[in-house]
């Protein structure tokens, strides 16, 4: 059995390396050079559930059962590539410095309480005394020790080398791709550099999901451009990630701070702004002065793959033979190991052990749609 892969960011890196597991013959294809290097290069690496969810429900929790899955799958992936994922289990706090803040915060804290999400609000004097360095106008703060953080690019190489050492095949700069079919089986893809058949097909093309759209059916995915800027440091300047509802700092290692984000929806432009930086640094500065000193090492931006509901499209499509895993927005580096499992669960067993109907691409489609995939 053979399964092509479009996409070659985590979220299809993480789908072939789970299938290589397996024993499926697995080949990653992608238009641009290298891999990893769209969203999945252009994120903080911050994996906190409870900081992404908006309430309860399918969303959350899938979101959870994805964070479970992180430990061991950065202890498998060190240890088959001697990659350090640079993984740190070390929390989150959130400052609340303005009234918007507080009424985040405060319906945050107030659905996590009920179904039992770990958390502590804490006065101004502990908010300090946990982070020396925040200095900002802050009123109170919450503290989340389940959240946690990894180097996402390291997490790409990871399974790209992964994917590599059990004989699965990565092929970047393809060029322009496009689907193949037969009545309403998806039977493998059209490149620039000739056709691949396979007996399946996985959409991992992100915010480009959508490209090919001859097949029937929508993929909505919106490309939602966030900006990062990272700093410079001669010693740590915080010890977890230090967030407001706007902008977050991350201490990637001793010598880089990561700063953002923007959220900013501007097609398929990647380009950094003045006025993007502009916003992150401010709301940073706010947070703790002496950013505003540090030097600038690099900054970048990147187009997060968003839905019109937020949440991913996972699973199988109108056509046989086509799944999808694309709109992960800003979860795709925590839901990377547990979409990989759950497509490969679908490919290998034909089912998974999570309900994917609240995430399926039927929501998106219209029933005349529906009834010509087949």
């Amino acid at each position: 059995m053979k399964t092509i892969i479009v996409g070659a960011g985590v979220i299809g890196l993480a789908v072939a390396d789970e299938l290589c597991r397996r024993g499926v013959e697995v080949v990653v294809l992608d238009k641009a050079p290298g891999f990893g290097t769209e969203a999945s290069a252009a994120a903080a690496g911050i994996l906190s559930p409870q900081g992404e969810a908006k309430g309860p429900g399918p969303f959350f929790d899938l979101l959870t059962a994805g964070f479970q899955l992180i430990p061991e799958t950065v202890a498998r992936l060190q240890a088959v590539t001697g990659v350090d994922i640079e993984y740190k289990a070390n929390g989150m706090l959130g400052l609340a410095m303005s009234d918007d803040d507080e009424k985040e915060f405060e319906y945050q804290m107030d659905w996590q309480k009920q179904i039992g999400v770990r958390f502590e609000r804490l006065t101004r004097e502990q908010v300090r005394d946990m982070e020396p360095a925040v200095d900002g106008p802050v009123r109170w703060g919450v503290w989340w020790p389940q959240t946690a953080q990894m180097n996402n690019r390291k997490m790409a190489q990871a399974y790209a080398l992964a994917v590599e050492a059990q004989g699965g095949t990565i092929r970047p700069s393809v060029g322009a791709i496009r689907f193949l079919s037969r009545g309403s089986r998806v039977t493998g893809v059209a490149t620039e550099q000739g056709l691949v058949e396979g007996d399946w097909v996985v959409n991992c093309a992100g915010a480009w999901a959508g490209f090919d759209g001859s097949l029937g059916f929508d993929l909505p995915l919106i490309p939602v451009r966030g900006q990062i800027i990272e700093f410079q440091t001669s010693v740590p300047l915080i010890r977890r990630v230090v967030k407001t509802p706007a902008s977050y700092l991350v201490q990637r290692s001793n010598e880089r701070l990561i700063a953002g984000t923007t959220v900013e929806k501007a097609g398929f432009d990647k380009r950094v702004t003045e006025e993007g930086k502009k916003q992150i640094r401010k709301g940073v500065i706010e947070m703790v002065s002496r950013v505003a000193s540090l030097p600038e090492n690099q900054a970048w931006a990147g187009l997060r793959p968003g839905t019109p509901d937020g949440r991913p499209i996972l699973g199988r499509t109108p056509l046989d033979g086509l799944l999808v895993a694309a709109g992960h927005y800003r979860n795709g580096v925590l839901l990377a190991p547990l979409t990989g499992r759950l497509i490969a669960d679908l490919i290998a067993k034909g089912t998974c052990s999570i309900d994917l109907m609240p995430f399926s691409a039927s929501r998106f489609q219209k029933q005349d749609s529906l009834s010509k995939g087949g």
